[in-house]
């Protein structure tokens, strides 16, 4: 019963995770048309600056945890000014600056910190509940945090003047600019949310996990098929399918150990594109 307990905690934190990043990356793909290959070395980047916050300089976790989402979130408007705005229907150089960010963030962490596994000390303590029916508190709060973070998400876009803006520039980018909505300003947005969704991500991945500087690597080819699973332009599926690669992700390790399972995982992944290609929302 303790295992059966573990396994549907680890589902529901890989899953918010899953799903976090996800969004993140939709917000990107959505608005710019742009396969943001950089999204998963933003995603680990968050982590160590977390660690570093919180490790090295002493900060508590309730001032580290905002502090890391601010400055990801600036580094998306960045990456939005400076690195997509200039290459938007230029699918080449896309691949070709995403590769160059990641590259540099994954370096700069591995020089800076060595690629030995650390985690981010949890932000609470204890254990929930009598053996074998217990769980760590960390990670009931991981999956609360995250879960709490994807009503806000779904309220923004639903509830918004941004998020009804963002939604009418995914739907006809003309016609918006043509209302008087401001599409880079709208972009710029876009990719602060979507840089602070993958910086969540990451944080919450580095308080139950280690932190690696090419974790970002693994994760982004997860997010990348659930994204294409969902249906790309599909953010309803992506709560769907997050919650199916979440369980797959932690289920099958019980019954095939070790990278197997990753591979059984994928394997499964890519039959049903080859059964369904444009996903399960998705349209031909």
């Amino acid at each position: 019963m303790g295992l059966v307990i573990q396994t549907v905690t680890n589902m529901l934190i890989l899953s918010a995770v899953f799903i976090l990043l996800a969004l993140g990356f939709a917000f990107v793909l959505n608005m710019l048309g742009i396969f943001n290959l950089a999204h998963g070395a933003i995603f680990m980047t968050a982590g160590y600056l977390c660690y570093l916050f919180v490790e090295r300089m002493g900060m508590t976790h309730w001032l580290a945890f905002p502090l890391t989402i601010i400055l990801i979130a600036a580094l998306g408007i960045f990456l939005e000014r400076f690195c997509f705005r200039p290459f938007i229907g230029d699918f080449n150089r896309q691949v070709m600056i995403c590769v160059a960010i990641t590259v540099v963030l994954t370096t700069t962490m591995n020089i800076w910190l060595g690629s030995s596994n650390i985690s981010i000390p949890s932000f609470v303590t204890g254990v929930l509940g009598p053996p074998p029916y217990s769980t760590r508190w960390d990670r009931v709060a991981t999956f609360v945090t995250g879960a709490i973070i994807l009503v806000l998400v779904i309220l923004f876009v639903n509830r918004t003047r941004w998020g009804a803006q963002m939604q009418a520039i995914t739907q006809n980018l003309e016609g918006a600019i043509l209302q008087g909505i401001n599409f880079h300003r709208i972009a710029a947005m876009a990719c602060a949310v979507g840089c602070a969704l993958a910086a969540i991500a990451g944080i919450l991945m580095g308080t139950i996990y280690n932190l690696s500087p090419f974790m970002g690597d693994v994760t982004l080819v997860k997010v990348l098929m659930l994204v294409i699973l969902a249906g790309v332009g599909s953010f309803h599926g992506i709560f769907i399918v997050g919650l199916i690669l979440g369980a797959a992700y932690a289920g099958i390790p019980m019954v095939i150990p070790g990278a197997a399972s990753d591979v059984a995982a994928s394997i499964i992944v890519l039959i049903i594109l080859l059964i369904r290609p444009q996903g399960f929302f998705g349209h031909e």
